[in-house]
This record gives structure tokens, sequence and C-alpha cells, in this order.
């Protein structure tokens, strides 16, 4: 059990405690406490947390805290995307503006003037350096104008997708750069590769666990409705009118998907504002701080969204597309329920997608079926059946039809599985359509 503490027990310099009132921090967080012990004593540090528990400021106020009066990079935030990257650069501005010495902080991230910056770094080095491992690359490499090796700090924020978007080769050549930091990698999800490839670069490394097995906060309620035979589009405008939300978040896989659900909502009399890849970095900028100000109450995005963007007050999340891979899903819905709020994440599923949440209820996730009766969200008996659902014999039968062959090759194991789970996968749905069917016969003999 997490004992509170308070701030005052850090010996911050002052200027940092000015800050944390100006936010209205009064006491930090599990992992904020769990981290400032450790890297205060110098420790590399690998950190899993649930999102939205207070990640960034676990590293910023230590790094905050270390910075000298020195012209000189003394630390590096690498990030995956630009507007993390900015949501970065303005919490430190909070509190730094108390500090009594400048500290010049600067973002690194593409769509950026890069002669201005070369030029610039030509004259003085920032003490705080945030950015891609794209951009630090061309500037710290290729062109060697930024300074990185003097840096005491180097922090890798959503670790797991800085590594996936980035050719291995890039990441070497910019660790290499460094001259043996103190390093704090963050994530809400680290997986076995990425851990083997960190441990070339730490030694003495403490791995802060705070997720065990419950990758998801407890005070998000998950729901997931059927889609099959509806049209997701009129859906959507349906559930949307069964509630108010302070904020909902809409997500789909794809730009053009993002596009024509932006503007159909729009027909549909919903202000809408959505933010994909390829809006230009100035627009992107101002339509956050539009949302932020509270000018739109729903927003359409795809995962450029689901990565570190902190918009205060998102009471719904909505998977329009549940995405591919579990750990979007969860870095999605991580954008409800912040720190001590509640939040609801709203999923449509099709009867495809049984593996995708029997893999979900795997990792902890609780969740519950509903679907939408006179306007309203109404829990259906369809949880608790699939929870006690048998496999049918003709699934079972496959297993003799596919044999396995008394000489096995390698990969073969793998191989009939994956077979017989297809197989599988065909009689289910070939049940389902005959369900559908018979439901229609009935509806048509009436």
């Amino acid at each position: 059990m997490y004992k509170k503490v308070s701030f005052k027990d850090y010996n911050f310099k002052e200027y940092i405690y000015k800050g944390l009132e100006a936010i209205g921090f009064k006491e930090p967080t599990e992992i904020q406490d769990t981290v400032l012990k450790k890297a205060m004593k110098g420790e590399n540090i690998i950190a899993t947390s649930q999102t939205g528990t207070g990640k960034t400021h676990a590293f910023l106020l230590h790094l905050l805290n270390s910075l000298t009066t020195d012209e000189r990079v003394q630390a590096v935030i690498v990030v995956p995307t630009r507007e993390l990257g900015f949501q970065i650069l303005e919490e430190i501005n909070k509190i730094t503006t108390f500090c009594e010495f400048f500290v010049d902080t600067r973002l690194y991230v593409g769509g950026t003037n890069r002669d201005n910056e070369i030029e610039k770094l030509n004259k003085s080095q920032p003490k705080i350096v945030i950015g891609t491992i794209g951009k630090l690359q061309d500037l710290a490499v290729t062109t060697n104008v930024l300074k990185l090796y003097t840096a005491d700090i180097v922090v890798i924020d959503e670790a797991d997708m800085v590594f996936e978007i980035s050719e291995i080769a890039e990441v070497d050549h910019l660790f290499s750069r460094f001259q043996d930091p103190q390093i704090l990698v963050f994530s809400a999800t680290i997986s076995k590769y990425l851990l083997t490839f960190l441990n070339k670069y730490l030694t003495d490394c403490e791995v802060v666990d705070l997720i065990g097995k419950q990758v998801a906060k407890t005070s998000i309620e998950h729901v997931f409705i059927p889609t099959k035979n509806k049209n997701k589009d009129e859906l959507l405008v349906e559930l949307l009118h069964t509630f108010t939300p302070y904020l909902a978040l809409i997500f789909a896989n794809t730009k053009t998907k993002v596009d024509e659900l932006a503007d159909y909502l729009v027909q549909n009399n919903f202000k809408v504002a959505k933010i994909t890849g390829d809006l230009e970095a100035r627009e992107r900028k101002q339509i956050l701080r539009r949302i932020k100000d509270g000018a739109y109450q729903y927003v359409v995005a795809s995962d450029i969204a689901s990565r570190g963007i902190d918009i205060a007050g998102i009471s719904h999340v909505i998977n329009y597309e549940l995405p591919p891979d579990i750990e979007f899903y969860i870095h999605r819905i991580g954008r409800t329920a912040r720190f001590e709020a509640t939040g609801i994440a709203i999923s449509f599923y099709d009867y495809d997608d049984d593996e995708y949440l029997n893999k979900l209820h795997a990792q902890g996730f609780d969740y519950v079926y509903k679907a939408l009766k006179d306007g309203s969200l109404v829990e259906t008996k369809e949880r608790n059946a699939k929870k006690s659902r048998k496999t049918p014999r003709d699934e079972v039968e496959l297993h003799t039809k596919i044999p396995l062959s008394k000489t096995v090759k390698p990969g073969y194991k793998k191989k009939r599985k994956d077979i017989i789970e297809k197989e599988a996968r065909k009689l289910r749905k070939s049940r389902i359509n005959d369900i559908y069917r018979r439901k229609a016969k009935k509806h048509e003999d009436r």
C-alpha cells in the first residue's frame, strides 16, 4: 500500500517549489515518489506505469533539480512525436519561469526551420534538449552542431514507440554520442525486445514496475458495443446522443477514416476537431490549444493522439475501430481518467474480434457488453454467456481432422495451430451468420 509523502521531502531547489505551487501540485503520485527517490541517487531506471499517473513530472522534477548555470547541454529528452515534445516543453516552462537563471530549453521535431536551428546552435547550446530520434540524429550526428555528449541525464519517454518508429541504426548512432549519462526510460508498456536493447546501454539498472498484471486503471469503465450488420456511422451518432461528455476523444485507425468520420459528425451538427499525423505543426498546436480551451466537445483522431498528449477533462474515449495492436488500445484509453479522475472507454466490435477481447481479458481488463436500445446503453447478457461458453464439438474435431505428424518439422506445430485457428474462425463465423439468417427469416415470417 502506497503511503503518501510531501514534495518537501525531496529538498528541491526553491524555484521548483514555486513552480509546483503555481501548477497546483501538492503531493507526488506513487510513480513520482518511487522514481524520484531512485533517480536522485543517480540510478538508471526503466519505469512502467499506468497512463495518467504522472510519469512526465517523475523525470522532469529530478531533471530540473539537477540543472546548473553551465552553458552546455545538460539533459536530453527523447520523444516519439512532436505533440508530446510540445507538451513536455510547456510543462518545463511552467516551472522554469521561477528559476533565478535562464533555462534555455529547445524543441527539435519535424516541421521546423532547420537552417535557423543550426545557426542558433552554432552560437550557443541549450541546457535542455527535447526531440524526436530523426531530428536529433540530423543535428547531433549528421551535422554535428548539437553537442549531446555533455548531457548528464537522458530521458526516453514513451520508449516502446520511440524504438518502434525508428531504425535501430539511428538509435545506435544517437546513443553513441552520449558519455555515460544517467538514463531514465518511461513507458506504459515495455516489451522484452526493448528491454534487451536497452540493456546494451544501461548498467546497474533499476526496473520500477508499478503495473504488474494490472495494465489499465481501475477507474476506467470498458464498454464494448456489437456492430454486426449495423451502420457504424449511424451507430456512433446514436451513441453520442446518449450522453453529454465533457470531452470525447474518438479514435479511427487511418487518416482517411478520421477525415470521413469528422465530416460525417459535422454534417450531423457536432462541433468536431480532428488530429492526424499530416497536420502542420503550427496547425496541430493551435487545435490542441483550442481543445484545451474548451472550444470543442468532440475530437476525432488517429493514434498520433494516443501517445503522451495530455488533454485535461477527457471523459470518454471511443474506439470507432479497434487498433490492431493491444498496446495501442492501452495508450488510447489512457487519455481518460487522468490522475484521480474516472473515465469511460467505449469500443465498437464485430464478432471477429473475439480473440482481441480474449487478449484484453488475459491482460486483466474487465469489460462489459452493452447495446443501444431506445436511446440508452443497456448491458447485455453476452458477457456472461461468453465466459461460460464451451468449445463447440466441430472445433474440437478439427484437432482430429488435422493430426500432428509423427515426423514433426521445425515450425510445424505453430503452422498446424494457425491452420486450426483459421478453420475454427470460419466455423464460428458460419454459426454467427446462421444465427442472423434465422433471425432475418423469423422477422420476414411475422
